[in-house]
């Protein structure tokens, strides 16, 4: 009867090893579903973004579409191209499943914020080594006004002393990028800053002081 039984058992062991070896890896681990590398998206005019199927094999079929081809197209190859303003969905169709990501195009291409920096202030500060030492020093003082105009002073990366100036200016987005173009009676000069918040309180820049190119924060001033 011990031989039986052993003989039985190994013939069972050696069935279930048969059978795991021809369904495959994917039956003894669990094959991992396919999804997209993000499902939802935030793009500007003119922008492209490239969606791509997870947990696929090379080569594998997927259908690719939009909901509104005129907010954004898609191609075959999952390069989203944003078009106009609005929201779509791009879908993925693989192994009969859908797969969604949803986009929302922003037309932000040189918009006008001249408005939403009026009244406001704002002080830039940079970190510089100096002597050894490392040391936060002012680069840049901007008051804008509610009328257009605008005075503060910045940085001299030749004389590292604050050059006070005033006039006109005019602030345009992109992205999230704010191009301030200041008119003075001497010169015109522009200020690429980074939007951080979406109030604008808080910027960033980057300023050459001497030889350094340095990273600037760019705070509002609040009285």
């Amino acid at each position: 009867m011990k031989s039986v039984r052993k003989i039985t058992c190994g013939c069972l062991s050696a069935a279930l090893l048969v059978t795991a070896m021809a369904a495959g890896p994917a039956a003894v681990q669990g094959a991992a579903a396919p999804k997209l590398n993000q499902t939802s998206a935030a793009l500007a005019v003119g922008k492209k973004l490239t969606l791509k199927v997870q947990n696929i094999k090379k080569g594998e079929s997927v259908q690719w579409s939009s909901s509104k081809k005129s907010v954004a197209a898609v191609s075959s190859k999952g390069v989203v191209t944003a078009k106009a303003a609005g929201k779509t969905t791009i879908k993925a169709v693989v192994r009969k499943k859908t797969l969604k990501c949803t986009v929302q195009v922003s037309d932000v291409k040189g918009k006008d914020i001249t408005k939403l920096l009026a009244g406001k202030s704002y002080e830039g500060t940079a970190a510089i080594n100096i002597g050894g030492s490392d040391m936060n020093i002012n680069v840049m003082n901007i008051t804008f006004g509610s009328d257009g105009t605008v005075s503060g002073s910045k940085m001299n990366p030749e004389t590292m002393i604050l050059d006070d100036f005033s006039g006109t200016y005019k602030a345009t987005l992109e992205g999230k990028n704010v191009t301030v173009s200041v008119q003075t009676k001497g010169e015109t000069f522009t200020e690429k800053l980074t939007v951080k918040k979406s109030d604008y309180s808080l910027l960033s820049a980057k300023k050459k002081v001497g030889e350094n190119v340095l990273t600037v924060s760019v705070k509002e001033i609040k009285e």
